[in-house]
């Protein structure tokens, strides 16, 4: 059977100046590992109570299971405080089991519920005196996680969910907007993110040759122009067309026009990027 040791716990109350030694109260208690003790603490000697923070032992690490704390207000209403309005300074939780490696356990209730009390009723059981296997605890603290910790992802996980939902929608309605403005020529023309020239001049489209062609044509037309009304001019000298410039004058205008082209398609990519 295991041994009784005396052991001793403290409520500190919030009176308005934070937690202080002068505003608390102790108590011994006979303890064997795994008992339950159950301690009542008169309040109705404090002026005000606006906090309420239970020790429930002040000589060692320990391993704790919390079985509930009551509250008693002035209006005679007892309230059992849930588990959601507790906090507690434990190093690996297995809530209502917490496990402690330093030796100053807390548990703090919130605030709202800590208006006029009188008295206070806190149950619980010490399942561990001491940390004899740190080591062991410091890889459950590792890999373990607490209900509320695991509530808290759970939240964060949906809030993130939710967002990603939305922008997905989002991003749904603004394909459709996008894919009825592309179905307009007069957009194709003007704002074609593959650059304007390309819808003209795209690649094996008929208006890229006749452009070049009509280039050099221009070209050939006015040096043959020129040279027919320049005055004088040699009586021997023959007027002909060159096939050979107009190739050239051609191939150099469709270059250029592809040229043009790729940097203006370049300059959309870069502006969509």
């Amino acid at each position: 059977m295991e041994e009784s040791r005396q052991l001793t716990a403290e409520v500190f109350i919030d009176t308005g100046k934070d937690f202080r030694p002068e505003d608390s109260l102790q108590a011994e208690y006979p303890c064997a590992l795994g008992e339950t003790v159950t301690l009542e603490f008169d309040l109705s000697v404090f002026e005000r109570t606006c906090g309420f923070r239970f020790d429930p032992l002040l000589e060692d690490s320990s391993m704790i299971k919390l079985l509930y704390i009551t509250l008693t207000y002035e209006d005679g209403e007892s309230k059992t405080i849930e588990w959601n309005r507790i906090k507690t300074n434990s190093d690996v939780d297995f809530e209502p089991i917490f496990a402690y490696l330093h030796k100053d356990p807390k548990f703090f209730v919130d605030e709202a519920l800590c208006l006029k009390l009188v008295k206070a009723k806190v149950s619980f059981q010490v399942l561990e005196l001491g940390v004899g296997e740190k080591e062991y605890w410091q890889e459950i603290k590792k890999h373990s996680i607490s209900e509320k910790e695991k509530a808290q992802l759970l939240n964060k996980l949906e809030l993130a969910m939710n967002q990603n939902r939305v922008l997905e929608q989002e991003n749904r309605r603004l394909k459709i907007e996008e894919a009825d403005i592309y179905a307009t020529g007069i957009w194709k023309l003007q704002h074609d993110a593959r650059g304007p020239m390309k819808v003209i001049f795209g690649k094996g489209n008929i208006l890229t040759f006749l452009a070049a062609v009509y280039l050099a044509l221009c070209s050939e037309l006015f040096i043959f122009n020129n040279a027919y009304y320049s005055t004088p001019r040699p009586n021997e000298q023959i007027l002909c067309f060159s096939f050979f410039r107009f190739g050239m004058v051609w191939l150099g205008a469709f270059v250029l026009i592809a040229v043009i082209n790729g940097l203006i398609q370049k300059g959309y990519r870069r502006e969509l990027t």
